[in-house]
């Protein structure tokens, strides 16, 4: 009997949570929740707070507006009992947008507020937004709240707003200044950037804790800038990276040709017209620090990155790019100067496959072998070459990783020819090996090396095709990198 009457018991409780399961998303459930915190508010004594769409003299209230889009990006939108579908202006986009006399609850440390859009029947239907707040609550969160909507409406603004590139000229241009832009319209994004994701996911998280960091690089007693150094060879993506980094921040981009730039000071004239939340570029820093054209001193350089000029402006993230950093100023290198290094290497095998993936869509191929035995040779090609070919020959995948190949073959007998040509020049076999160690770089003797590549070649003189001149392109982007370091000053 005891048996009995506790199974029963049993299946009882589980009829009444299934009930209270089926019940939760009835409108039923939903009535008693709501009449239950109506209950709750009333016992509760409120303030109200009107934001009148226009003030007396018909002029738009910018208070109105931002929290008009704050209300509308948060996810209670989609809860409200009825709400408004417009197409955006990117055709794929559909906005969810809050009607009229809908309300609103937000919560911010631990409070609860609500929001309403009213009709004002004495200024001929003028539209406000009506917010009610526990007078308990009042003191408490009243002030960081409206900070925190209009931080949210410049993050959602800057998110919106179109990106455009800007270039020094020579002459100043009347109504123009020294910079000229037009829309920046690459249609690069960090999701499109073929490279090493946990690469990407450092950069783009040191990226986002910059972006959010104004209060704490105040209390430091730091300007709120960020300095990147992109080294690397020619091809290897350091351009495209730029143009990611942008999108992803929704920064303008200044590019300084330094050969445009008179002197010292007007480099700090341009500094000084550029804008918060920009990104400002100076490409190949290397060739102008060793070019004796140039009027721009390196003291002056030094001054740009981080000298008081560099101050006037906040937000801003300063890119310089190299092809190699191995003969650059120190003094150029410093924490402070540059904050984050990133190496863009030539292509490698694992940086091969994903842009097999990407270009062509092979995962795998019966070619991929002997592609990948050509990289341990010591092959290269910089990402923009091989890209070329894969776009070029994009209906044949396996003619792409033939072609791409050949190109690696050639490659590697340029090396070889070069590595015969130094041993066989006047300054002595002795003086060239000292170059690479005396068992060469790998611990391989440099002669049995171009043997080993040597004979390699050959056995593959059978495999081998001719291949077409390629134009080189810096189309797209791939990074494996190692190398990746912050460095705090």
């Amino acid at each position: 009997m005891f048996l009995v009457n506790l199974t029963l018991l049993f299946v009882t409780i589980i009829l009444l949570c299934v009930l209270l399961r089926f019940l939760s998303k009835t409108s039923l459930i939903h009535s008693l929740k709501n009449t239950w915190r109506s209950l709750k508010d009333k016992c509760c004594v409120h303030q109200f707070y009107k934001v009148p769409k226009f003030n007396d003299n018909m002029q738009e209230n910018q208070l109105y507006r931002k929290v008009y889009t704050y209300l509308n990006s948060l996810p209670c939108v989609e809860d409200s009992d009825f709400a408004n579908l417009f197409s955006s202006s990117k055709s794929a986009e559909i906005n969810l947008i809050l009607d009229e006399n809908q309300t609103i609850v937000d919560r911010f440390l631990g409070a609860r507020v609500h929001w309403r859009i009213e009709n004002s029947e004495k200024r001929n239907g003028v539209k406000s937004l009506v917010l009610k707040i526990r007078k308990n609550d009042k003191r408490r969160i009243l002030v960081p709240y409206l900070q925190h909507i209009h931080q949210v409406y410049d993050e959602i603004e800057q998110k919106r707003k179109e990106v455009r590139l800007f270039v020094n000229v020579e002459n100043e241009l009347q109504g123009n200044g020294r910079w000229i832009s037009t829309s920046f319209t690459h249609p690069a994004t960090m999701e499109t950037i073929v490279m090493d994701s946990d690469l990407k996911t450092r950069i783009k998280s040191d990226l986002e804790n910059f972006l959010k960091s104004r209060q704490y690089y105040h209390r430091l007693g730091r300007v709120w800038k960020r300095s990147y150094l992109l080294y690397g060879p020619a091809g290897t993506g350091k351009s495209t990276f730029i143009a990611a980094m942008a999108k992803f921040l929704s920064y303008d981009i200044y590019e300084i040709n330094l050969h445009k730039v008179a002197n010292d000071s007007d480099l700090k004239y341009l500094l000084l017209q550029t804008t918060n939340k920009s990104l400002v570029v100076i490409e190949d820093l290397d060739r102008y620090l060793g070019e004796k054209s140039t009027a721009v001193s390196s003291s002056g350089i030094l001054n740009f990155m981080d000298g008081i000029f560099s101050c006037c402006g906040e937000e801003r993230v300063m890119v310089f790019t190299m092809n190699s950093k191995e003969n650059a100023d120190p003094n150029i290198l410093r924490p402070g100067r540059i904050d984050v290094h990133i190496n863009f290497p030539l292509c490698d095998f694992t940086a091969f496959k994903s842009l097999a993936n990407s270009h062509l869509g092979l995962k795998d191929h019966k070619l991929f072998p002997q592609v990948e035995e050509i990289f341990q040779t010591g092959a290269s090609l910089s990402q923009a070459e091989i890209c070329e070919i894969m776009i070029s020959n994009r209906g044949s995948p396996s003619r792409a990783l033939k072609t791409v190949i050949t190109a690696l073959q050639s490659d590697m007998a340029g090396r070889v020819r070069m590595r015969i040509k130094e041993f066989g020049s006047g300054r002595g076999v002795e003086e060239s090996m000292g170059e690479f160690g005396r068992e060469g770089q790998n611990g391989i003797h440099p002669i049995k090396e171009i043997k080993n590549l040597y004979g390699l070649l050959r056995a593959r003189s059978s495999r081998k095709a001719s291949m077409d001149k390629l134009d080189v392109v810096d189309v797209n982007v791939h990074e494996k990198d190692n190398s990746y370091s912050t460095q705090q000053s």
